[in-house]
């Protein structure tokens, strides 16, 4: 209704004398990307009043029991092996401490073909088997990177899924403490017809200014949106790849990826694995479950802008490859819109952008002036979507006021952060859009993404300006077009000067404040000011082993973990399927 209401007041604005083509054109993108925000907003609006309905309550304090079998897994591709070390260190003790370590059992499924790189891992894992005396660790190095991150996980599924009940699927920079691990495990034995369960992690360990604004986002915005998604999605739910639960028979059966016709980038392997493993999933009558209540899972985010848009690069391949198997037969409707906000999510930066060139474009061709006095863009229109952009910004803000946010209480630097992060998300979207906008196009042209591991660390003193040329020149055709038409001033000066700074803003917010300072509270979440258990011990660990050395092999071999150890049972059925 939204979208209706804003295109036929479009409509009527710029029917004074006629529509034009290129008018037309404008109003078929306003229709497209007010229809894709408003559905985002009313997702965020259903979460809301979840989350403002729920009455608190005490956890219920029962014993743990259970005789499934677990393993966690990390699919790892050349990351830092202090870190990963850590991580299975952290939740190895934290399992030890609550008395359930027998249940689990870890797995680092590396997929790095650098020698070097893979020697630092055999390493770590020598040092992890003289820590980790009560859920074993287990090191499998592919030399055939078939499949990429999903191939790698199906390798483990073939050979070893039979051996386990469930897997919890992690990635580098995931961690998970006991009580979420229990609770997974809990639900997933109290429900035998759930396949998935995925947790709405928590960001964490935030430095730069970027990263400090995206955790303080996703712990502000993050829950609402997932208690949202949990609503409408119901048993139909997404996996977003990790910091997950699956139950590896309903896996190896029905969740098996199709290679995709014709070739890349679109054509091939499936990139963005993850929603096509839950829709398989529901396929098959399995329930696969969003679960935004479970407390205690966290990763991790990319430090700069340029790191951000490098991701998006691949996400955006990844979920553009959707469009080919969204009216596959068998699919739940919730699982195609869950594919389709994938697309979406992407496709709208490429929407917007173009809105805006037309905008400018009907400036350039003198539109008469009496239409672009009463154009949308200089009405009410506007106001209505900063309103529907901002819904979660302001809905969070109410939630906090009657104490119905969850973890942040009556946090006094809530508005604050509040402010600071919409000040910096307003600096960097036309960045982003620019950046995503590209990435749409780039697997259209035959340009691959490519498969790098995330950045975790920001290096200081890389340049960025080279890279943002053509924000740089999108900027200043929005300048020359405010010089032609001053009216369009309003609306495309703060656009124009986000693309025309992109350098300069990209290097400002990859700046780290120092810690506790008063620019690093500007933007504190919870878990900034009281640091998590299985955090803390992480980070504790990632500094222990700088300072410990590299063990030395005996007679220059290093021992790897065999996994010959294992019961190597296949499962009943191969990882394949038609769609």
């Amino acid at each position: 209704m939204v979208t209706c209401l804003a295109v036929v007041s479009a409509w009527a604005s710029l029917n004074v004398d006629g529509v034009s083509p290129i008018e037309w054109l404008g109003l078929a993108l306003l229709g497209a990307n007010i229809a894709w925000i408003s559905l985002a907003g009313a997702t965020a609006f259903a979460g809301a009043i979840r989350l403002a309905m729920r009455r608190p309550h005490a956890p219920m304090q029962l014993p743990f029991f259970s005789t499934s079998r677990t393993a966690i897994i990390f699919p790892i591709r050349n990351e830092p092996t202090k870190r990963i070390s850590a991580v299975v260190r952290a939740m190895h003790d934290a399992l030890v401490r609550e008395g359930v370590a027998d249940g689990f059992e870890f797995f680092l499924l590396s997929d790095t073909l650098d020698a070097d790189h893979a020697r630092a891992e055999e390493l770590a894992l020598q040092r992890l088997r003289e820590t980790c005396l009560y859920a074993p660790v287990f090191y499998r190095r592919r030399t055939v990177n078939h499949g990429r991150k999903a191939g790698n996980v199906a390798d483990f599924v073939r050979r070893w899924g039979g051996r386990y009940d469930y897997m919890a699927v992690m990635d580098a920079d995931s961690m998970m403490s006991a009580d979420a691990l229990k609770e997974l495990v809990h639900r997933m034995d109290a429900q035998p017809r759930t396949a998935l369960i995925q947790t709405v992690p928590t960001l964490v360990n935030a430095n730069t200014f970027v990263a400090r604004s995206q955790q303080f986002a996703m712990r502000a915005y993050g829950r609402i949106f997932g208690e949202g998604l949990a609503w409408w999605s119901g048993g139909a739910g997404n996996f977003w790849g990790h910091n997950a639960i699956i139950r590896v028979s309903a896996f190896a059966a029905h969740a098996g990826l199709p290679i995709l016709p014709g070739k890349g980038p679109l054509g091939g392997h499936i990139l963005s694995h993850d929603f096509v493993e839950a829709a398989l999933l529901r396929r098959a009558g399995w329930r696969v479950e969003i679960a935004p209540e479970i407390e205690g899972s966290f990763e991790e985010s990319p430090p700069t802008l340029d790191d951000l848009l490098t991701r998006d690069r691949r996400w955006a391949q990844g979920n553009l490859q959707h469009i080919k198997l969204i009216g596959a037969g068998g699919f739940d409707a919730a699982s195609r819109a869950h594919m389709l906000a994938g697309v979406m999510g992407y496709a709208s930066a490429l929407t917007w952008l173009a809105l805006i060139l037309v905008s400018a474009l009907a400036a350039w061709l003198h539109v008469p002036e009496e239409t672009i006095r009463t154009t949308p863009m200089n009405g009410m229109l506007p106001l209505v979507t900063v309103l529907i952009v901002l819904a979660p910004k302001w809905l969070a803000l109410l939630l906090w006021a009657t104490g119905k946010l969850p973890g942040w209480g009556r946090h006094r630097g809530f508005v604050v952060g509040l402010v600071t992060e919409t000040v910096v998300s307003a600096a960097m979207a036309p960045i982003l859009m620019v950046g995503q906008a590209k990435a749409v196009l780039a697997p259209f042209f035959g340009r691959d993404a490519g498969w790098r591991p995330q950045a975790r660390v920001a290096c200081a003193g890389a340049p960025t300006g080279l890279r943002y040329r053509s924000q740089l020149t999108i900027g200043a055709l929005l300048g020359v077009t405010m010089l032609i038409d001053p009216r369009f001033v309003a609306w495309t000066l703060p656009v124009a000067l986000s693309l025309v700074l992109a350098g300069p803003i990209s290097t400002a917010l990859s700046l780290t404040p120092q810690r506790r300072s008063l620019a690093w509270r500007l933007m504190a979440t919870p878990e900034d000011l009281r640091i998590p258990a299985i955090v803390r011990e992480t980070n504790r660990g990632s500094r222990e082993i700088d300072r410990q050395p590299l063990p030395l092999p005996a007679r220059g071999i290093i021992p790897v973990v065999p996994l010959a150890q294992l019961t190597p049972a296949r499962t009943d059925k191969t990882l394949e399927v038609s769609v």
